[in-house]
């Protein structure tokens, strides 16, 4: 039975198959059913007297089929980000004890999912693992965006890990309170999310300054799949980041390579993957000294609940930018030594396509204005173009997908995309009452601009400044009034120009897309790059 989006035809290229092979259904096997999960990872916190009690509303999207039986993974451990990534190091003290799990069906009725017949369950601090399942009355529709909300507490003092930073424009909430009756009736209220679990909105830092994360599924599985391939990623930040919050999309889709993966192509169609790895991972530190228990677990679903079938049907390797090394070899080699472990582990025969990497700039003359004003070492060209060089002559992998010309400057495929690349009109008017002494939150702009966007502009002629949108409110009239993350007292002169940062300043260098940055880089790398994912 071929689905009907493998028969779609397209254009023919190099001899290449005009459409993919037929797509082989198995609706008895779970696989990857969510868009948005996340390992817990980067930091422990800490349980606040009268806000032990914790809620999380998360939303997520479901697959392009039908689906109906979900099985959802709740984990003890957590993994460090940056440094040791993806190490599962960050532990909390104490067990996480989960009192109730809802399945949020797109139509409001929640649905409790139960772990072994029981509302509540204990998730033991490092090892443990918990399976929730839920079955519906009927089937979920295709392409829905269905809610999991969970409560969990622990005594005051104890430490809990999380991995979500709730999305205030897609309503997702996170709830505290000192009992399971009160933190239940924030729930039934619904209302605004409780402002110590909402402070450092779309920030990204440590336990201080950082967004608070929540908990919730480790990942979501359903049965139903129809057939389509499901990549094992062997990732790094740039699967998701530098989007932190306020740019995801419906589908709690962030990054470059989850939206590109996610695009409802016709021939091609939108996959959900199994994402492995965390921002910062290296490849050399992947399924090695503790950094096994997420493996344990796809591999316990497997044998326990699938019946020896993987939840997972070949390897997509976007992993390695993490592990740059001077010497070419030392790089590549880390990068290929984790192939090696998990064919190791799978079976030399599995499908695996690996991917390129993309260079860091090290420095700007302007912020990330314009591409000339870009520094980039013999590290991310000479190297890089290296180590490049390996990988796609890598017997290791069965194809290559090479995404540097989707994500580097026309202008100058060594570099990354600028803010000259994004023009987005003129501010409208100016912020604040120009006397440079009053901080101001709030500026004017086209209401084309995207919420969450890094935007940059002309605050007086020849200076440049740049702030992070994270809020909008729509003015009727072609304009929308924005809300950013940092406050000062800048002048701006009349209808200064704007511009869209396409990379973050991360500390010292430019390493990560932001929003526009990421969307370029969707819309340039082909679907038809999917025709490798098969056999």
């Amino acid at each position: 039975m071929m689905n009907a989006i493998s028969l779609a035809l397209t254009k023919p290229m190099g001899g290449v198959p005009a459409i993919p092979p037929p797509w082989v259904p198995d609706p008895d096997r779970y696989m990857p059913a969510a868009t948005g999960t996340r390992w817990p990872a980067g930091f422990t916190q800490t349980y606040a007297a009268g806000l032990n009690y914790q809620c999380s509303k998360l939303f997520f999207g479901s697959p392009d089929y039908e689906i109906n039986d979900f099985l959802i993974p709740f984990v003890g451990f957590g993994c460090t980000e940056g440094s040791l990534a993806p190490q599962e190091t960050i532990l909390p003290n104490a067990d996480i004890l989960i009192d109730e799990v809802f399945f949020i069906h797109p139509n409001g009725t929640e649905y409790p999912v139960l772990f072994g017949g029981n509302a509540a369950a204990t998730v033991t601090a490092s090892t443990g693992i918990v399976y929730g399942q839920v079955t519906l009355p009927s089937a979920l529709p295709a392409w829905s965006v269905f809610g999991i909300r969970t409560v969990w507490h622990g005594t005051v003092g104890q430490t809990y890990i999380g991995g979500y930073r709730c999305q205030r424009h897609r309503n997702e909430k996170y709830w505290a309170a000192t009992d399971l009756a009160s933190v239940q009736a924030l729930a039934v209220a619904n209302g605004a999310s409780t402002p110590a679990r909402d402070t450092f909105y779309n920030t990204v830092g440590n336990e201080s300054n950082s967004q608070p994360l929540a908990y919730g599924p480790a990942m979501v599985l359903a049965k139903g799949w129809d057939g389509r391939p499901v990549p094992m990623v062997l990732s790094d930040s740039l699967i998701e980041r530098q989007e932190i919050a306020a740019t995801a999309d419906a589908r709690r889709n962030m990054g470059m390579w989850l939206r590109w993966l996610d695009v409802r192509d016709p021939v091609w169609g939108s996959i959900i993957p199994l994402v492995m790895g965390v921002p910062g991972s290296k490849s050399v530190q992947e399924l090695a000294t503790s950094a096994t228990k997420r493996w344990a677990m796809i591999d316990a679903i497997r044998d326990t609940y699938n019946g020896g079938k993987n939840i997972w049907t070949f390897v997509l390797d976007q992993s390695g930018r993490n592990d740059n090394s001077a010497t070419p070899s030392t790089w590549s080699n880390a990068k290929l030594g984790l192939v090696d472990r998990v064919k190791t582990r799978y079976g030399a025969g599995i499908h695996v396509v690996g991917v390129t990497l993309i260079p860091t700039m090290t420095a700007s003359s302007d912020s990330g204005r314009t591409v000339a004003g870009y520094t980039v070492p013999a590290l991310w060209t000479t190297t890089l173009t290296t180590v490049n060089n390996t990988i796609k002559a890598s017997s290791r992998y069965a194809k290559v997908i090479d995404q540097l010309l989707a994500f580097t400057a026309d202008t100058d495929p060594t570099k990354s995309t600028a803010a000259e690349m994004f023009p987005l009109g003129n501010v409208v008017g100016h912020p604040g009452n120009q006397d440079g002494v009053t901080t101001w939150d709030t500026i004017k702009l086209p209401a084309s601009v995207p919420n969450g966007t890094r935007i940059m502009f002309e605050y007086q002629p020849g200076l440049w400044t740049s702030r992070t949108t994270y809020d909008r409110v729509d003015n009727g009239d072609g304009t929308a009034d924005y809300k950013v993350i940092e406050v000062f007292a800048t002048n701006v002169q009349d209808n200064a120009a704007l511009l869209a940062h396409g990379m973050n300043l991360d500390v010292s260098s430019y390493v990560h897309p932001v929003l526009q940055g990421v969307l370029r880089f969707v819309s340039r790398l082909p679907q038809s790059e999917k025709l490798k994912f098969y056999p």
